[in-house]
């Protein structure tokens, strides 16, 4: 019976390691460009939907504000913030717009975004949050690939910072996200429907191809609105372009502490779950078992002691330590130029991941019995989305 176990656990890091292998080498794609005149650039409108942001808003505009970019305008969208977010937002020269309120049907931000785009000028349309920094190249980069690879939406991952000890714990779900989405040559592929990903931090689109899958007015109940639109965008065949590492935008998510932290994934995964491949799905359960089995089997190991077959264990102990040690070193391979790194949090990952599988059950759990999402002192009804 042990025999077979350890079979099983070996054929299941083999499987892993070998789709996280097929993954990489799968995902590399670059920066490509075309040459543009300044005239000749498209007008870019810039929307940030916002809703008590008064400790990042201003960050995030005095960046847009430098952007490298002669032709932006800048919409700040608030949903109603009873903080001094609009007061901070008015300092600045953008539009702000202020609309507190939240029509039956309708997720916050998604409202926020769908009445600013009706103030938009742009050709280019670039959704972006409160709580990003970008880069004074960032936009003139990402038009110019967008142009170039005549995508009709880009999305990049932003270089994620950290702080707090629970903020280095982002990289797990980020990393089930990425086993999930698939490679980036298929998300890239806008016939390989099996493979989407996209952040809402940062997604640019030209007005043509926003207005042909219905803009956020599609994806208004959507609890994830940016895997949401990625997926009507690669169920109508359009070329939907991804970027996961990136230091042009950089975030720092849940800054006010792990409540915010653990309310912000808790409302995501369950929806986000129902979006993505079933077979890739199989591999990010894989993953997860990998993470509650290899301190089993290690330990088990090092607490068994037989004189008689000290050879065996000795061998036993070598080979689980390198395959739990494989773990850590895949994550941080993963991750290192994705955010703040941090080995000693990859290094105990049972422990740290275990806090994240506690956040995947509880928003399971709310999903499957019906609990309303609470974020920002809204509440959501949580929405099973068809899978492909």
């Amino acid at each position: 019976m042990v025999f077979v176990l350890e079979s099983l656990y070996l054929f299941l890091v083999i499987a892993c390691v070998v789709y996280f292998i097929v993954l990489v080498q799968n995902s590399k794609n670059g920066w490509q460009t075309i040459e543009i005149n300044d005239d000749d650039l498209p007008l870019v409108s810039i929307i940030v939907p916002t809703l008590e942001e008064e400790n990042n808003i201003e960050r995030c505009l005095e960046s847009l504000l430098k952007l490298d970019y002669p032709r932006k305008e800048i919409i700040v969208s608030d949903g109603g913030s009873q903080d001094r977010t609009v007061e901070i937002a008015k300092k600045f020269s953008v539009k702000v717009i202020i609309d507190s309120h939240l029509p039956q049907g309708w997720i916050g931000k998604s409202y926020g975004c769908q009445i600013a785009y009706k103030e938009t000028k742009g050709d280019v349309l670039l959704f972006t949050d409160a709580d990003t920094n970008h880069s004074p190249q960032s936009l003139r980069t990402t038009v110019n690939h967008l142009l170039a690879t005549e995508s009709d939406l880009f999305s990049l991952f932003p270089y994620q910072k950290a702080k707090r000890w629970y903020e280095y714990l982002l990289s797990f779900f980020y990393f089930l996200s990425f086993l999930g989405g698939g490679p980036i040559n298929n998300i890239n592929n806008p016939y390989a429907k099996d493979s989407v990903m996209a952040s809402g931090q940062y997604m640019l689109f030209t007005r043509e191809s926003y207005n042909k899958i219905g803009g956020h007015a599609a994806v208004s109940k959507s609890l994830v609105e940016d895997l949401a639109l990625a997926r009507l965008c690669k169920d109508k065949e359009m070329r939907l372009n991804f970027k996961d590492s990136t230091s042009l935008v950089s975030t720092r998510m849940y800054p006010n502490g792990f409540s915010d932290f653990f309310k912000g994934f808790r409302k995501t995964i369950y929806e986000g779950f129902w979006l993505l491949s079933k077979f890739r799905l199989m591999f990010v359960i894989f993953w997860i078992i990998y993470m509650l089995v290899s301190p089993y089997f290690l330990i088990r190991y090092l607490l068994i002691l037989d004189n008689w077959l000290w050879w065996n264990y000795t061998i036993g102990i070598i080979v689980n330590v390198v395959l739990y040690l494989l773990y850590a070193t895949i994550l941080s391979i993963y991750w290192r130029k994705k955010g703040s790194w941090n080995f000693i949090i990859f290094l105990f990952y049972p422990i740290t991941m275990l806090i994240n599988l506690i956040i995947i059950l509880v928003s399971f759990y709310y999903g499957f019995r019906g609990i309303k999402f609470s974020w920002k002192n809204r509440y959501y009804d949580s929405k099973k989305s068809s899978s492909k």
